[in-house]
């Protein structure tokens, strides 16, 4: 049976894994990638977006393939192109799609009810895509396959989800040809998880739902062995030349004795420099001794607020201001890059609060801040209680479930300058940029004698986020700003070369 799975601008690390289960089975597949040139996540243009769209050639590509299935891996931030780019085939091509990933798990109920999508997977979607094809390519679909919810003669029918994987080495491993044959752009950095869950619940953090729904479904956290890990990243080193490994487990780094296994493994057999998301919890001279072995070059930290109560009460985020700072310290020690993650923009948060939770970037520098907008994505608890509470109005917070209007990093360019609110808004954004440029002093001579009150609002705080990424020089930076220019030639060289060519299709 030929499968389809259509993909946004991002590598689905859950859909290699079932592509390779689906490979094992004996299903024939081909990923299509839309690269969305200057209509993402970080690049905008109306006018260039249209020039440069490939939705046509896309269609044209799986209209050519002639797949039985279609499937979509689906985050809350794309759900919106995904919905259009699955109208759009549903109008040309009669195949089954298929949503799968975080929102749809997120909100099930939401999603099926679309008229292009006729079948929504919840979770885990190896063995359950499997007995999917299976049963399709044996002529009757088994409409009781747990984890995926049908549409049939008119009805719902939404099945159970069956219990966790527990042995993740049982799982072959990931297929990430498919990607870095369409793509050249992912070859620079492989990425890579070891791990499924997260030992945390943070209230904006989809975990805090999908908890839920897997409660006495089995062992929520669980970890691939050292072994199996080192084994994907020979086969990645020697197939695809990468010179860096970018581990993109939630909390990499949380059992201690596996991190020490791991630690001489790696440097013996990969040796390359490595970047990681941690919890400030979890850093500790002995653990970052393991990192720094293994060479480990960059620790990603969410530190979100330096306010304990919004932390603790808000985001269920139970770490002391003194833990986190002591992380931060002792990374730096270390000489290893560290990268914090803040959050602002919380309900009811004045500039009294920003300026006392800022006032810590006067004491520690660390390598590069990045400060984001409060996000609210479906049915978390913050998503809900922002509701109840009246923080965010009904209709918002069915956009939310929609995934429309995200607020985030990118600058809503219809902000009234006129404003004051908006123009204390941009000042403070501003505040934030410079915060991650200054040497500590500086910031905090800026804070105390509140200089940025006099910021002009003319600057666009996204335009100087945009210069700092590209005028930065950490790793993480430097592999996502190599990632997004080899996107964009690659892409447009093919366009272009479609064009010339008079073609409609592409090598998408």
């Amino acid at each position: 049976m030929k499968i389809a799975f259509v993909n946004d601008t991002s590598q689905h690390l859950g859909v290699q894994s079932i592509i390779s289960v689906l490979k094992s089975g004996g299903h024939e597949l081909k990923v299509f990638i839309d690269p969305q040139l200057f209509d993402d996540l970080y690049v905008y243009s109306k006018s260039l977006s249209r020039i440069f769209d490939c939705k046509k050639q896309i269609i044209d590509e799986i209209k050519a393939y002639k797949p039985d299935l279609i499937g979509f891996s689906v985050v809350t931030s794309y759900y919106q192109w995904a919905c259009t780019m699955a109208k759009m085939i549903k109008e040309e091509v009669d195949v089954p799609i298929i949503f799968g990933g975080i929102h749809p798990t997120m909100i099930p109920e939401r999603v099926i009810k679309n008229d292009f999508v006729d079948m929504v997977c919840v979770g885990e979607g190896e063995y359950p895509m499997l007995e999917l094809s299976n049963s399709m390519q044996n002529g009757s679909i088994d409409y009781s396959i747990k984890n995926i919810w049908f549409k049939r003669n008119g009805k719902i029918i939404a099945n159970e989800v069956r219990p966790l994987i527990e042995d993740l080495d049982s799982l072959p491993l990931p297929e990430d040809g498919l990607y870095h044959l369409t793509g050249s752009y992912f070859s620079k950095c492989y990425a890579i998880v070891t791990s499924r869950g997260c030992p945390y619940a943070c209230s904006f953090c989809s975990h805090s739902h999908s908890k839920k729904i897997y409660q006495g479904k089995g062992r929520y956290l669980r970890q691939r062995s050292v072994q199996n890990v080192i084994q994907e990243l020979i086969q990645a080193k020697h197939k695809y030349k990468v010179n860096t490994i970018g581990f993109c487990d939630d909390c990499f780094g949380f059992n201690l004795k596996w991190l020490k296994d791991f630690s001489n493994e790696y440097k013996n057999k990969i040796s390359l420099q490595f970047i990681c998301l941690m919890h400030p919890s979890h850093i500790s001279s002995e653990s970052l001794e393991y990192l720094k072995n293994a060479g480990c070059h960059s620790i990603s930290l969410g530190i979100q607020s330096w306010d304990s109560n919004i932390n603790k009460y808000l985001l269920n985020r139970k770490v002391s201001n003194d833990v986190m700072e002591r992380a931060i310290r002792l990374i730096l020690t270390a000489k290893i890059e560290v990268l914090l993650d803040n959050i602002f923009g919380y309900p009811g948060q004045e500039e009294e609060e920003y300026i006392k939770t800022l006032m810590v970037y006067s004491r520690i520098k660390p390598t590069r801040n990045y400060f984001y907008k409060l996000k609210y994505y479906p049915n978390t608890v913050l998503t809900f209680k922002a509701r109840d509470k009246g923080w965010i109005s009904i209709p918002r917070f069915e956009e939310v479930s929609d995934g429309r209007n995200l607020e985030g990093l990118r600058v809503d360019p219809t902000v009234n300058k006129e404003n004051a609110k908006d123009k204390d808004s941009i000042k403070m954004q501003i505040l934030f940029v410079v915060i991650d440029i200054v040497p500590k002093k500086i910031t905090s001579y800026i804070i105390r004698k509140r200089i940025y009150r006099y910021f002009p609002t003319l600057i666009s705080p996204a335009i100087l986020t945009i210069l700092r990424t590209l005028l930065t020089s950490d790793l993480e930076t430097r592999v996502f700003r190599s990632s997004v220019i080899l996107r964009y030639i690659y892409f447009i060289r093919v366009k272009i070369s479609n064009i010339r060519l008079g073609k409609t299709s592409s090598k998408l």
